[in-house]
Parts: C-alpha cells; sequence; structure tokens
C-alpha cells in the first residue's frame, strides 16, 4: 500500500480532522480516537483495533518500522508528517513520532463480563481521566471480570485515559455509558452481590473479606472523590464497606481505593479466604 504525501503544514485538512478527536464530541462525530506513541500502538494492534491511518515522522519510520508496518499491513495508510505538525495533531508535548486514527472500541457484551468469576468494577461518576486510567491498568494487573463505566464518567477515548493505561485499555472488557439502574439488575440477576465502597461504612475491608462477606464474584462500585458512590448505588448496595484509615485521614484518591480493594480481595483469594478455587 503506497505512502500518503507527506504532511508540513499544521493547518491541513488531515491535521485539522486529527484535532478535532481531541474533543469528546469530535470523536463520536467521527467515530475514531487517536492512539499516541509506540507502546500504546503496539497494544492496539495486538487487540486488533481497527486502524485508519498513522502518521509518522522521518525519525519513527527508523526506530519503529516493524510496528508501522504491522499497521499498514493491516489496511492502515501511512502518512509522513513533519514533527512540528504531528505535535500539532496529538495531545501530548511528545508523540514519539507515532500518531494513528483507530475506530472507537466496541464493548463486549455485559454477558461476556458476568460470566467470568472475578470481580467486576463499577465506576460511578469517575470524571477525572487520570484516575480511569489507573484503575484501568490496575484492573488488568489484578485480572478482574470487566470495568462497568456509569455515562458520567470520562470518556475512556480521552487521549489522557488511553495514554495512562499504558495498553491495558485494549486488554481489559470495559463496558461505558451504562446507566446505574442497568448495572444494578444486570448484578442481581446473575446472583452477584453489589458492594459499595464508602468511608461511612461500619464494615471494614479486611472483616468483610475475613468473613467472606465479600468474595471474588462480588461486584464493586467505586465513586468519584468529589460526590462518593450514587445515592442509586448505595440503596441497591448488598454491602457497604470502608477502607481501613488513620483517623487523621479523610479519605483516597479513588484509583488509590480501587487499588487496595483489589489487592485485598486477590491475598484473600491466594491465601485461601474464599476457597480452593481463589479468583478463577
Amino acid at each position: 500500500m503506497g505512502s500518503a504525501p507527506h504532511l508540513t503544514s499544521s493547518s491541513s485538512d488531515r491535521a485539522k480532522a486529527a484535532r478535532a478527536l481531541h474533543s469528546r464530541a469530535g470523536r463520536r462525530k467521527a467515530g475514531r480516537f487517536l492512539v499516541e506513541g509506540p507502546q500504546a500502538l503496539a497494544s492496539a494492534l495486538d487487540a486488533g483495533v481497527v486502524i485508519h491511518e498513522l502518521f509518522v515522522d522521518d525519525d519513527a519510520r527508523i526506530h519503529f518500522s516493524e510496528i508501522i508496518d504491522r499497521a499498514e499491513s493491516g489496511g492502515a495508510r501511512v502518512v509522513g508528517a513533519d514533527p512540528h505538525v504531528l505535535a500539532s495533531m496529538g495531545e501530548t508535548d511528545h508523540p514519539q513520532g507515532l500518531l494513528a486514527v483507530c475506530d472507537l472500541l466496541t464493548p463486549p457484551p455485559l454477558d461476556e463480563v458476568f460470566s467470568v468469576v472475578a470481580p467486576i468494577l463499577i465506576l460511578d461518576r469517575i470524571s477525572d481521566p487520570g484516575n480511569l486510567g489507573t484503575i484501568l491498568r490496575t484492573a488488568e494487573a489484578v485480572g478482574v471480570a470487566g470495568v462497568l463505566l456509569t455515562p458520567e464518567c470520562a470518556d475512556i477515548h480521552n487521549g489522557k485515559v488511553v495514554r495512562s493505561t499504558t495498553g491495558s485499555l485494549f486488554r481489559v472488557p470495559v463496558v461505558p455509558d451504562v446507566p446505574m439502574s442497568v448495572i444494578i439488575e444486570a448484578v442481581h440477576s446473575r446472583g452477584r452481590a453489589l458492594a459499595v465502597a464508602t468511608g461511612d461504612a461500619d464494615e471494614g475491608l479486611f472483616e468483610a473479606v475475613d468473613s467472606r462477606m465479600v468474595c471474588p464474584r462480588t461486584c464493586w462500585v467505586i465513586g468519584s472523590e468529589a460526590h462518593g458512590v450514587s445515592e442509586e448505588a448505595r440503596q441497591a448496595a448488598d454491602i457497604a464497606v470502608r477502607i481501613p484509615m488513620a483517623p487523621t485521614a479523610e479519605s483516597l484518591n479513588a484509583a488509590v481505593s480501587a487499588s487496595v480493594i483489589l489487592y485485598v480481595l486477590a491475598h484473600g483469594a491466594r491465601s485461601g479466604a474464599f476457597g480452593p478455587n481463589g479468583f478463577r
């Protein structure tokens, strides 16, 4: 497949089209999003993400030729660009010479997520892209069944989310834009328990794991720092759990809270607290 002309102007139509994908509205209108840098691009290729165009500078052609060849053989149109043009198209100061225009990710069916015997994370109004990306990265590390996001959460295709997941976005089952009412019905109709993490709960996380009040099939709601979990989730929850903290501490970052919960569950599974089957 032949390469397109080399871009030398940041005001070209292609550059403008790429910048339009910086906004959520622009991404939804085009049905596409940006992936920057070799690590994220390699992960996207491994996951079979559809890449329409790949913009590269001369240095990238030398240092990342294998990734570029993979994208081109998969149908991507490779377009050369001057470094300053590439920088104007991306959302980082240093895109490392690679910027891809990809189809929006297709979420897996809820049934597929719930079929895995592992914790499910439910993110309730997590609006900070960095927090969302960190949570997805931790979710992969621990091995969750999937992550469900309410419509008020940050867009998973946001550039900061994509970068902060370091590729986990393309490997973790993520279902965005699911109303809390739908999540609650899905959890309870499949015989799972719904737990909310909140600082005013009576039950501590360690005690909840040791007493098997929660287990690897529990679905956990993590709310935003500003608002916590929604009242709708609180009312539907089977259990409310707090993370133990020193008396002087007020709260934990949402990403930290999710990490603590997941790793305490993982420890419980591996130490036999949940029986011989552990997570799976």
